[in-house]
């Protein structure tokens, strides 16, 4: 999709190491033509931080990757802080297990919780009405710094989904019970994106993980940063560089049927990463009629033999199907949102077919 006279653009970097990561985001602002002012306004990086883990299991923006980003915009007079709303545990318990707040305190910059709700009312879209953490409204500049992986639920999550953290926690919980299929979780979240317009968004793709991500995925390193003022075009664009067919993934298809992506140009280096294993939850389950979806929709499990009895998929659960005591989910109640999968520190959770009655 490359359209020489047009301004949107797409950089795509090649960065094997985090080492080398802040000179090769510099060059891309430098390619994408980045000359936001930026003296004395506020920016807030927005980073994933979905759980309490450390750097290594690439659950969360790499910190050496956070520091990169947040030097750059100190360096140009920015007022930086940093922040997420983890899913599981406090935003101060997951900066800390993955290196995050260490940054901050290096750099003396604010690590801020996303725990005071704004009700906002859209004036357009399917979802109008959102409750939003109040840093994100009041930032000057939203930078999204979304983590590569692949979604048990959404099959990717790029810089689209990693916006659904500026909504605070338990009101996350509140959407999963709401919105109960791929397909409208998918039209949620652009919605939410094209109301909060991150002026750039920088994935760490350095690392990342496919298979059953977000966090117990396959850990890949494929080496590359993308970085774009547009991040429909960004997502658009990370995903056809992996191989993703973006007709079978809801939230990449829909984007382009909304005519949110557009034309882009793509700039940058020469990379070409191998291609994206997708979770083995199935996409036919978003279409079709409710029997058929019953009988190829996968859903969680409890593995015994993983199981360490924290209880982190029975608190999360929206639906209050998981019995952790008895190692059982009530597949009345299961909306399969596959949030108790997202959230397991152990790896605990498989899913597989069954009729949901």
């Amino acid at each position: 999709m490359e359209n020489e006279n047009l301004t949107k653009r797409v950089a795509v970097l090649s960065s094997p190491e985090y080492a080398r990561c802040r000179k090769k985001i510099s060059e891309g602002l430098d390619l994408i033509e980045f000359n936001e002012t930026l003296q004395g306004k506020k920016v807030l990086l927005k980073v994933n931080l979905l759980s309490a883990r450390s750097p290594e299991n690439c659950v969360t923006t790499n910190p050496a990757f956070v520091r990169a980003v947040a030097e750059i915009f100190l360096e140009r007079g920015a007022k930086v802080s940093i922040g997420d709303s983890p899913a599981s545990v406090s935003t101060a318990v997951a900066a800390h297990a993955s290196g995050i707040a260490s940054v901050c305190e290096d750099l003396g910059v604010p690590l801020v919780d996303f725990d005071d709700p704004v009700p906002v009312v859209l004036e357009h879209g399917t979802y109008r009405s959102f409750e939003i953490a109040r840093p994100v409204l009041e930032t000057d500049l939203l930078v999204n710094l979304p983590k590569l992986k692949t979604h048990s639920l959404t099959q990717v999550t790029f810089g689209v989904k990693n916006l659904f953290g500026c909504v605070p926690g338990v009101k996350k919980q509140g959407w999963h019970f709401r919105v109960r299929n791929m397909k409208e979780f998918s039209v949620m979240l652009l919605d939410l994106a094209g109301y909060l317009k991150p002026s750039l968004t920088i994935i760490d793709g350095v690392e990342g993980m496919d298979g059953n991500g977000p966090s117990n995925g396959r850990i890949i390193r494929p080496g590359i940063i993308g970085i774009s003022e547009d991040v429909f075009a960004l997502d658009d664009a990370i995903a056809e560089l992996f191989g993703v067919i973006n007709s079978k993934v809801p939230i990449l298809r829909l984007a382009r049927e909304k005519g949110l992506v557009g034309n882009y140009k793509v700039v940058g280096d020469e990379v070409e990463p191998k291609k994206l294993s997708l979770p083995e939850t199935n996409l036919i389950g978003v279409y079709g009629a409710s029997l058929l979806r019953r009988l190829v929709t996968k859903f969680p499990k409890i593995d015994r033999k993983k199981c360490v009895g924290c209880r982190v998929c029975e608190r999360a659960c929206p639906a209050g199907a998981i019995d952790v005591s008895r190692f059982n989910i009530d597949y009345g109640k299961c909306i399969a949102c596959y949030v108790c999968h997202e959230l397991c520190p152990e790896d605990a959770i498989v899913f597989r077919r069954r009729i949901h009655r």
